[in-house]
């Protein structure tokens, strides 16, 4: 992961630039290299008990370089891989004629955030190919925001959309029973920034970011007594767990950390039914006298 690009466009801006220099800087779009605005990190998140889907919007002291897609989780829940960038504005603040400082509204280097273009291709397998209703390029939006001169701000990307996740999990599941033990896909997904500045298009340089596609292993490797006899492809009733060490991410159970599900019910066939990602235990503590 590229966290360390050249911050020499934003020291030039923050000199004394006349202000037809500043116009012929954003009205056009940089295609690569430094350009003032970088994804500076995916931002790791963590379950606990009292956690939400909330993305800080300054750097966290870790940082996920690559992810890890259960793709037998989202029949479960919600499918797909979120990525959680933190954008950086890397220009100095334009000071204006004379010095004189401006005001954050007339703030001419403020970046305005507006979305994310997203490139997506399967290493090491030339076969592949995703559907023609779901293509491994698209750009995603976000909520605009504004960025002053070294500041940050955060978002959440579909960076693996819940068509892309399906197409991975038909080839997986091809392979199952073998399922578990196979090799898993690896999809790299290159990243832009892309928002305005003043009258003109600016793009971040593209960060690269992998994820593992798996099947059912964030629901395997339980180190928890409570959890080993529950690993995939069991399931839990909900009933018999008074307990849930394994809750997954915060915004998305199918991705990066261990989750364990339950079932509130099952059918005649007894094949499970309504299905919760994380598990919601139902069991009560019984006490012996």
């Amino acid at each position: 992961m590229t966290t360390n690009h050249s911050r020499i466009v934003g020291r030039l801006v923050a000199l004394a630039v006349p202000m037809g220099v500043f116009l012929a800087l954003s009205a056009c779009t940089v295609e690569d290299g430094p350009t003032g605005l970088l994804i500076r990190q995916n931002q790791y998140m963590e379950s606990g008990p009292n956690d939400s889907c909330t993305v800080p919007a300054t750097a966290t002291a870790k940082q996920r370089s690559e992810g890890i897609l259960d793709v037998t989780v989202p029949a479960m829940g919600w499918n797909g891989y979120l990525f959680y960038p933190l954008v950086e504005n890397q220009l100095g603040p334009f000071t204006g004629l004379a010095g004189g400082a401006s005001s954050p509204a007339e703030e001419k280097n403020t970046i305005v955030l507006k979305g994310f273009s997203v490139s997506l291709s399967v290493e090491g397998d030339d076969t592949f190919a995703w559907p023609s209703d779901c293509s491994g390029r698209f750009d995603y939006p976000v909520l605009t925001q504004h960025i002053p001169p070294g500041g940050t701000a955060s978002a959440i990307v579909e960076l693996i959309r819940p068509c892309n996740a399906i197409a991975l999990f038909n080839v997986l599941d091809a392979q199952y029973p073998a399922g578990p033990v196979a090799s898993p896909l690896k999809v790299k997904a290159e990243i832009r920034a892309k928002g305005r500045l003043g009258s003109g298009d600016i793009q971040s340089p593209p960060f690269d970011f992998v994820v593992t596609i798996c099947y059912g292993c964030l629901q395997r490797g339980y180190s928890d007594p409570s959890a080993v006899a529950f690993e995939f492809p069991k399931v839990a009733m909900c009933s018999d767990l008074i307990s849930n060490p394994y809750l997954g991410d915060p915004c998305n159970p199918a991705q990066d950390s261990k989750i364990l599900c339950c079932a509130d019910s099952s059918d005649a066939d007894g094949h499970v039914t309504a299905i919760r990602c994380p598990a919601v235990p139902t069991g009560k503590i019984t006490t012996q006298h």
